[in-house]
C-alpha cells in the first residue's frame, strides 16, 4: 500500500479510503458516498496554547461512478480530500446548517491514527478485524494504525452490532483485507472486476 501511495502522490489514507468506497458500491452503497474523518481542529494560532481535543468531523464526498480503474478513483478521492482538508476549519455543524441536512453525523467514517507505537501492534504484514465495542459514533468505521518505519498497518473495523452482527463484519473485514491486496497489486483493475456487483449477481441468478 506504501508502494502504491507514493507512485501515485496519495496517502494510505487515501489508498484506504479508496478501498473501502470500492467495496461499498460493490455491496450496494450506491457511487455518491458520504465518508467522513476526523481532524484536529487546530488550524487557528489562538488555539497553540491550550490543552484538550479540538476535533472536527469532515464529510469526504466520494465519487465511485461509472466504473473508475482504482487508480483513478483514488485520484478522485486525492482531490476530494485535499479539497476539504483546505476547509477543515469550518465546524461540521455550520455544514449542516448550510446545506439544510438533518444534524446527523457521516455514518461511515475513515479515522487515521497516525505514528502508532509497531512495537504495541502485532500481526504479519497486516490485519484487520471486527469490533464491536458497545458505542460507536457511526455505523461503520474503518479506524487504522500506520506504524513508524516500514511496519504494517493495522485497522479495526468497528461496526454497530445492531445493523451488523459479528459474522457479517468478519466477512466484510476479510473481503476489506483481500480488496486491498488486488487493488495495490493492480491498480489498473476497474471496480466492476474487483468483485461481482450486485447488479451481476441479479443478472447471473
Amino acid at each position: 500500500m506504501d508502494r502504491l501511495a507514493r507512485a501515485t502522490g496519495t496517502s494510505m489514507f487515501m489508498v484506504l479510503h479508496s478501498a473501502l468506497a470500492a467495496l461499498l458500491t460493490g455491496h450496494g452503497g450506491g457511487t455518491d458516498l458520504p465518508i467522513g474523518t476526523m481532524v484536529a481542529g487546530r488550524t487557528d494560532d489562538q488555539l497553540a496554547d491550550l490543552v484538550g481535543c479540538f476535533f472536527n468531523t469532515v464529510v469526504l464526498r466520494t465519487d465511485t461512478a461509472g466504473d473508475p480503474s482504482f487508480a483513478e478513483l483514488l485520484a478522485r478521492v486525492r482531490e476530494t480530500t485535499l479539497s476539504a482538508l483546505d476547509r477543515q476549519d469550518v465546524p461540521f455543524d455550520a455544514v449542516v446548517r448550510a446545506t439544510g441536512l438533518p444534524p446527523r453525523g457521516p455514518q461511515v467514517m475513515v479515522i487515521h491514527h497516525e505514528q502508532a507505537d509497531a512495537e504495541r501492534l502485532e500481526g504479519g504484514i497486516g490485519s484487520l478485524a471486527a469490533v464491536p465495542t458497545g458505542v460507536t459514533r457511526a455505523e461503520l468505521t474503518l479506524s487504522f494504525y500506520e506504524p513508524r518505519g516500514d511496519g504494517p498497518v493495522h485497522c479495526g473495523l468497528i461496526h454497530a452490532t445492531d445493523l451488523l452482527g459479528a459474522s457479517r463484519a468478519r466477512q466484510l473485514a476479510d473481503e476489506y483485507l483481500e480488496l486491498l491486496h488486488r487493488v495495490t497489486a493492480h491498480p489498473e483493475q476497474l471496480l466492476s472486476e474487483l468483485f461481482i456487483t450486485p447488479s451481476k449477481r441479479s443478472d447471473n441468478a
